[in-house]
């Protein structure tokens, strides 16, 4: 069987070190051919007829040598994986083929066919990791920054190295225009004000403690910048009332304010409640929302997770307008069901 190095197997969830990682193969290419490679890109949908065969196959006119991307590969159907173990047993030289996951492993039918030196999994970079991670990236830059300022960049940002760069990058050109040398809480917060965009954040902060309508409205513009995607939107507010129950559920169990805000954990990670802004925002929820509320909005965001992956996209900006509205004026309860009427006995004509 013939395997080169043409193609590579590039899985895990970290995206950060993989997006480091393809700019380097490209490089490569360039430093190989003297010349920027012809770039395509591919999901699984997107090929369902074998378009990406045709753009490994076809020589370009304008370049010596062609990188093929295909991402989501964990979404292959079975007849593509067939057709895509065929092409890893005998790949073209003008072509390089990167192949794309955000799981651990893909079939063996594709990853037996390529070195393993050329397969490498990224994996999602631990939470004690993540603070020295971020320090070193602010002092190679000259910044110094905060114990206080760096668990709050984590708490905001996403589970990646590729937002918590692309973020940590914006928030130094922030600080060096204003001319300042140490990160602390309050120059992140400055920066979140400089650059106000509404997030899942401000969304949970309305609903513990704002407006129904101003709750839409931050909803909506959401949505109108495409930061309302259902899954990760929901995804974070099952976070936040993750952090709401655990917290009341600490209180319940007869720990002070400051003892429940200290252990306060989402899904066995720590959650506690470090800021002042935080700990005025979860204590109006749990005025707003008692530990029984807070499990019964828990299964509506999760039945609504599911409602929204199944509807088409022009119906789960209104499904995620309904769930708000169970959530702060049904309080997570589910709406009347009217019972059935009988045809025989109660038709009035």
């Amino acid at each position: 069987m013939k395997t080169n190095k043409r193609v590579y197997l590039l899985l895990g969830p970290e995206t950060g070190e993989k997006g480091i990682r393809l700019k380097e193969i490209r490089a490569e290419l360039q430093k190989e051919f003297n010349s920027d490679p012809e770039i395509h890109r591919f999901y699984p949908f997107e090929t369902l007829n074998g378009e990406i065969f045709t753009a490994l196959h076809n020589n370009s006119l304008f370049s010596d040598h062609r990188l093929v991307i295909l991402s989501q590969a964990e979404s292959l159907q079975a007849s593509q994986i067939k057709e895509l173990a065929s092409y890893i047993k005998t790949p073209i030289e003008s072509a390089t083929l990167v192949i794309i996951s955000s799981e651990n492993y893909l079939s063996p039918k594709l990853s037996a066919g390529v070195p393993k030196n050329q397969i490498t999994i990224f994996w999602e970079m631990f939470d004690n990791r993540k603070p020295e991670w971020l320090r070193t990236l602010f002092r190679k830059s000259g910044f110094a920054i905060t114990s206080g300022a760096i668990e709050l960049l984590l708490e905001l940002i996403e589970n990646n190295t590729q937002e918590l760069r692309m973020t940590a990058n914006q928030l130094m050109q922030f600080i060096a225009s204003e001319h300042i040398d140490t990160v602390t809480e309050e120059t992140v917060e400055q920066y979140i004000q400089h650059t106000r965009q509404e997030s899942v954040f401000s969304l949970f902060e309305q609903i513990a403690s704002g407006t129904y309508q101003r709750a839409l409205d931050i909803l909506h513009a959401l949505i109108r910048t495409g930061n309302g995607e259902p899954v990760s939107l929901l995804a974070g507010l099952t976070w936040q009332f993750r952090r709401l129950i655990s917290l009341e559920e600490l209180l319940r169990q007869g720990n002070s304010w400051e003892e429940a805000s200290k252990k306060t954990t989402v899904m066995g990670k720590d959650a506690a409640l470090r800021r002042k802004k935080d700990a005025f925002i979860y204590q109006t929820a749990v005025e707003r929302y008692p530990l029984p509320l807070s499990y019964s909005i828990i299964a509506r965001i999760a039945e609504y997770d599911i409602r929204t992956r199944e509807m088409g996209t022009e119906l789960q900006s209104i499904l995620l307008e309904q769930l708000i509205g169970l959530i702060m004026i049904r309080n997570g309860q589910q709406p009347p069901k009217f019972s059935t009427l009988s045809f025989l006995t109660d038709a009035k004509f």
